[in-house]
């Protein structure tokens, strides 16, 4: 008995150091995958990750290098920006998933309508050709079309928005004509995001939307399961897609912004300081990431001409004028604010 007696001592001994230990453990854990108060009242330095879906080449993530650099130089060196590029941490809409639930602190979310699952307004983004030109969206952005956004479609989804970065205009490359005029869409088969929007642009222009997997988009361009995709030059360069599409119309039919936003948790356990370095750093970057992007177009252009695509100018009136019925159901649906703020800064 007396040997059953010592036997459960032990196991109990034994049980309860373990507990001990294991709730020693995951204190640790916990403080080491946070930015907690903690940790900067003890005079550590603040880690700031940043997720994004382009490649370390693209103008986003040089822009992001910049934003980093101004940080470390605002801060003293208190605040280190980590970068994770090309998409390791997810896709777009799993990046903004994870900064909603703070297991992510930020992201450069390429495109307002990846909001339109939580808010469908955000589908103004899609009304083809808003804006004329990159002077346009980032006057509107920056001024009370963004605020709009901000406040009523963007943050009451769980996050702030630090700044509108660029993703840029959108572009149509197929394989069957040159693209000059609505009527030359008849009958072309587009690779089409799941956006309703996007797909009711392609019907009205008289082609077709087929959703396809961007990874599986190259193969589906080179078997000709569809004859034609549309995106930034960048995305088309980068992707190889001048191997396998004849045309590229420079349409601009679409505009992308690259919301750059942080979860509000996050943002509220900083010093007051840190929020203003962080902000400023945000907007410069922003500036710089921008001017980067309109001068590598220019050098996409001439890239994409050399490796043997054939390049044409679109009549932007008449497609403007074939979309109507589009805006006309948007503003029928949501009211016309958002457009009316996004056009007021046309001139």
């Amino acid at each position: 008995m007396k040997k059953i007696r010592l036997l459960s001592l032990m196991l109990v001994l034994i049980l309860t150091l373990s507990l001990i230990l294991s709730g020693c453990g995951g204190a640790k854990n916990s403080a080491d995958n946070t930015n907690t108060n903690e940790q900067k009242q003890d005079g550590g330095q603040i880690t700031l990750k940043v997720a994004h879906i382009f490649a370390p080449t693209h103008p986003a993530n040089k822009g992001l290098e910049k934003f980093a650099e101004l940080v470390a130089q605002k801060t003293n060196g208190k605040v280190k920006v980590d970068i994770y590029h090309s998409g390791v941490l997810g896709g777009d809409t799993e990046e903004l998933q994870q900064v909603i639930a703070g297991s992510l602190d930020a992201a450069i979310i390429m495109g307002i309508d990846i909001w339109q699952g939580m808010d469908k307004r955000a589908a103004v983004e899609g009304l083809p050709f808003l804006f004329k030109d990159e002077k346009h969206a980032h006057a509107a952005l920056d001024g009370e079309f963004g605020e709009l956004l901000k406040k009523e479609v963007l943050e009451p989804t769980g996050v702030k928005v630090l700044a509108f970065w660029e993703n840029g205009f959108r572009h149509f490359t197929n394989n069957k004509r040159p693209i000059r005029t609505p009527e030359d869409m008849k009958g072309i088969k587009f690779r089409s995001s799941q956006s309703p929007i996007r797909i009711k642009m392609f019907n009205v222009l008289g082609s077709s939307a087929i959703p396809i997997a961007f990874p599986e988009l190259y193969t589906a361009l080179q078997q000709g399961t569809v004859d034609g995709q549309e995106n930034p030059l960048p995305v088309i360069e980068s992707s190889r897609f001048y191997e396998v599409q004849k045309y590229l119309s420079l349409s601009g039919h679409l505009y992308n912004a690259g919301v750059f936003i942080i979860n509000p948790k996050v943002w509220e356990s900083y010093p007051e300081d840190v929020k203003k370095a962080i902000q400023e750093a945000a907007i410069e970057a922003r500036d710089y990431e921008r001017k980067l992007n309109s001068e590598e177009n220019d050098k996409i252009i001439e890239r994409l001409k050399a490796a043997g695509m054939q390049v044409n100018e679109i009549d932007r009136e008449s497609f403007v004028k074939a979309v109507q019925p589009i805006w006309e159901d948007f503003k029928k649906e949501f009211g016309s604010e958002l457009v009316d703020a996004a056009l007021k800064y046309a001139n």
